[in-house]
This record gives structure tokens, C-alpha cells and sequence, in this order.
């Protein structure tokens, strides 16, 4: 960028010392003089006009890429979410089966304590 500006002020000094040494008079010399900054500063606005529009396009085609890249890391995060809450649901159904087949088992076998008990205290 500093490169740029000392160039554009070192053309621009000599345009003014080159209009200034010529031999004119003064209301040629300042017209001329009004002429080149005229120029000089249409050129320099059209090359910021050309530099904002880069800017701004390469800021866009960035918004465009977060953008997609935001889009995928939420699909992902629902896949693995997706994913994580089926495994729970088995892990939870699987343990539901377990505990209520350890119930039914205790049960059965104080059934059978009860009446092993029952047998044993009867008369005969």
C-alpha cells in the first residue's frame, strides 16, 4: 500500500513540476494545472472503487464459505446427536429388559423359598 501511494505522489510531483517548468502563462498553467488534478483524482477514485468491490466480493465469497461450513458442522452435529440419542434409547430399553428380568427371577425364587418354607413346616 505504501509502495502504491509513493508511486502516485511521485507522478504526481513530477506531472505538477513538469506543468509548472512549462512555458505558459499563469491562468494556462493553473488550468492545466486543475485539469491534470482533475484526472489524477478520477483515476484514483475509480482504482478505490475497483479495490472496494474486490473487498467487498472477497468478503462475500467468505460469508458464502462460513456459511457452508456452518451448514455442515450442523448436519454433523445432528447426525452425532441423532446417533448418540438411538444408542441411549437401546442402552435404556436394553437395561429396562435386564432389570425387569432380574425382577421377575427374585421373584420366582421367593416364590419357590416361600413355598420350600411351606413344605418344610407342614404336619404329617
Amino acid at each position: 500500500m505504501r509502495s502504491t501511494r509513493d508511486f502516485l505522489a511521485g507522478i504526481i510531483t513530477g506531472v505538477v513540476i513538469g506543468i509548472l517548468t512549462a512555458p505558459r502563462s499563469g491562468k494556462e498553467t493553473r488550468d492545466k494545472l486543475t485539469e491534470e488534478a482533475n484526472k489524477r483524482t478520477d483515476e484514483l477514485k475509480d482504482q478505490l472503487q475497483k479495490g472496494v468491490s474486490q473487498v467487498k466480493e472477497g468478503f462475500e465469497q467468505a460469508k458464502s464459505q462460513v456459511n457452508q461450513y456452518a451448514d455442515k458442522a450442523k448436519e454433523q452435529y445432528n447426525q452425532y446427536k441423532d446417533q448418540a440419542q438411538e444408542a441411549f434409547n437401546k442402552e435404556k430399553e436394553n437395561f429396562k429388559t435386564k432389570y425387569n428380568n432380574k425382577v421377575d427371577e427374585l421373584a420366582d425364587n421367593a416364590e419357590t423359598g416361600v413355598e420350600d418354607s411351606k413344605d418344610s413346616l407342614k404336619v404329617n
